[in-house]
């Protein structure tokens, strides 16, 4: 869909949207699907099959939920892979093994341009209440860096695996992206005292691009002067990347499928929308069928006292990185935030314990993941920019 296409249709028709789109309620009930985390790799050249790659950006999407292992129940992953289907279930469940998900299911899904089938899964099986914490991911060949503002907060540090043997210096290393979410449901979020990212709005796969914009349902209107951000995955033009706005003052950014997965699009519209505000996913998928998603940034139920945020420093009782930290924080950002220490060798706080054992210090701002290992100041400063307190 071309942006003046877009454009038409939103002026020419905002009456027959605002009727026709469903609108779901701000007030959350137990079985509304949550975003309690995402996060990608930059575009980078890694070594190892796909799947390896999807293990790590796993590994720290669970560490960034604050979610018992044991409590995701799917783990969904779509690749680019050319191996077989048997070869890409059996090297998943590997994975899964490794990150130590117990009766955890793994769906491996290939070739699924936009992931369509990965995710309606998802919240098809959340909101029937059948699982509680499921996990979706992309690896995917040729991946592109969206051209709208990378933030701190949606990348991840990649380490290459070790390679045994002899290296051959004129072998080609593919370039890979590879990204995850972790889905929740609400009553869940509140049972583990999480702080999602966001909400899911509304959510459906339409086969033509008329249904999956209108998405003709009875009940009250979500206005399309609402939405702040409109992202469009699409394989039928040429992707245009630059920033426009829309004649409502929307931002819409498309791109080309072929070099973007669900994942990423998702992962990069939830980091880069303001609290409070509404964003779209679009994506084609190469079948003809369109998914169109509604996410709503949430803002997290953290009181701050004075105006200021809460950093919960995860460490331990000897801790000298730790230290370092938070002599960092109190050297560049005093007055700016208010500190809490969360020892997690201590008996009470033995779920912390097996997520961050190698992993301290680890910070959380306003209970959302900030950093780990050292202290992310880029990070830092778009959180503290977001509450105009930088």
């Amino acid at each position: 869909m071309s942006l003046s296409m877009l454009c038409r249709l939103r002026l020419q028709h905002s009456e027959n949207i605002s009727r026709h789109l469903r609108h779901f309620s701000r007030q959350l009930d137990g079985n509304s699907v949550v975003i309690a985390a995402a996060v990608r790799t930059p575009r980078t050249p890694f070594k190892a099959e796909e799947q390896r790659l999807a293990g790590i950006v796993i590994d720290e999407l669970v560490k960034r939920t604050l979610v018992p292992r044991e409590e995701f129940k799917k783990l969904i992953v779509c690749s680019s892979s050319n191996a077989s289907a048997a070869e890409c279930q059996k090297r998943l469940a590997s994975v899964a093994k490794e990150l130590g998900f117990k009766g955890c299911e793994t769906h491996a899904v290939q070739d699924d341009i936009c992931s369509i089938t990965g995710l309606r899964m998802t919240l098809e099986s959340l909101r029937q209440g059948q699982s509680q914490c499921i996990i979706t991911g992309d690896t995917r060949c040729q991946f592109l860096e969206p051209d709208d503002g990378i933030l701190a907060n949606e990348l991840m540090t990649v380490r290459q695996p070790p390679v045994r043997g002899k290296t051959d210096a004129s072998e080609h290393i593919p370039t890979l992206g590879a990204a995850a979410l972790a889905w929740t449901t609400y009553e869940t979020a509140e049972r583990l005292q999480l702080q999602p990212l966001a909400l899911v709005r509304e959510f459906a796969v339409k086969n033509n691009r008329e249904d999956a914009l209108y998405h003709l349902h009875g009940g009250s209107p979500l206005l399309p002067s609402q939405i702040h951000t409109w992202d469009l995955a699409t394989s039928r033009e040429p992707a245009k990347p630059s920033l426009q706005l829309d004649p409502s003052g929307s931002k819409v950014y498309t791109h080309d499928n072929l070099h973007i997965t669900a994942s990423h699009l998702l992962t990069h519209l939830v980091h880069s929308l303001p609290a409070g505000e509404l964003g779209c996913a679009y994506m084609d998928g190469k079948d003809g069928r369109l998914m169109i998603i509604f996410i709503e940034k949430l803002v997290p139920k953290i009181e701050q006292l004075d105006g200021l945020p809460l950093l919960t420093l995860y460490t331990k009782e000897k801790c000298s990185l730790c230290d370092d930290l938070v002599a960092k924080l109190e050297q560049k950002y005093a007055g700016k935030f208010r500190l809490e220490k969360v020892y997690i060798d201590r008996k009470e706080n033995v779920r912390f314990l097996r997520l961050f054992r190698h992993d301290i210090p680890v910070v959380f701002f306003n209970g959302q993941f900030l950093c780990m290992h050292k202290l992310n100041e880029e990070a830092l400063q778009e959180r503290l920019a977001d509450l105009g307190t930088d």
